[in-house]
């Protein structure tokens, strides 16, 4: 008994082969892209806050020192919080905290792009922070006294406010603290 030579052809068994493996690779990038898909949706708020168009605004309130953080990610403001801080604290142990807000002096993050990079602006008036600081060698009495002669300054003025005066007052709070209570106090 003789057999038959196969009579298949080189090629096509390598085709056949080769058929089985696109299909293979299809089914497989097929599930990749589907769990990819499910994962963007699933996670669209971290990946968009982290690689979209956003703004970050970060302010501090002029007259109790809170910080307030608005962020922008897509076109939609997805944060709004106001914070405290050690400075704010102390301020409420003496001023109103149902005052009207002066937020001001601020940091700014934005990325205008997709994957693009973020730019910052860095600001911020330093003024109740430094008389924080004088509090040990003023007193607490001196040191209030300083907080509502820089609250009658922000609230005497018109917004926007006088950066000069200011920035004088804050730089006189360090130098000579005394000064700014002579002024204030009725000869």
């Amino acid at each position: 008994m003789t057999t038959k030579p196969n009579k298949t052809k080189p090629w096509q068994f390598g085709l056949r082969s080769l058929t089985l493996k696109r299909t293979t690779v299809g089914k497989i990038l097929g599930i990749v892209l589907v769990t990819m898909s499910v994962m963007t949706v699933v996670f669209w708020d971290q990946i968009s806050e982290a690689f979209g168009p956003m703004t970050l605004n970060e302010s501090q309130c002029l007259i109790c020192q809170r910080n307030r953080s608005v962020k922008w990610v897509c076109g939609s403001k997805v944060n709004d919080t106001i914070t405290t801080n050690d400075y704010s604290d102390w301020i409420d142990t003496f001023t109103p905290e149902d005052h009207q807000h002066a937020w001001l002096g601020h940091t700014s993050y934005n990325r205008t792009y997709w994957f693009g990079g973020t730019s910052i602006a860095c600001g911020g008036i330093a003024t109740i922070p430094r008389i924080f600081e004088q509090r040990s060698s003023l007193g607490e009495l001196k040191s209030q006294q300083l907080v509502a002669r820089f609250h009658e300054l922000i609230n005497d003025q018109p917004s926007p406010y006088n950066w000069k005066e200011i920035d004088s007052f804050a730089k006189a709070v360090v130098d000579d603290p005394e000064s700014l209570l002579k002024a204030a106090s009725p000869e």
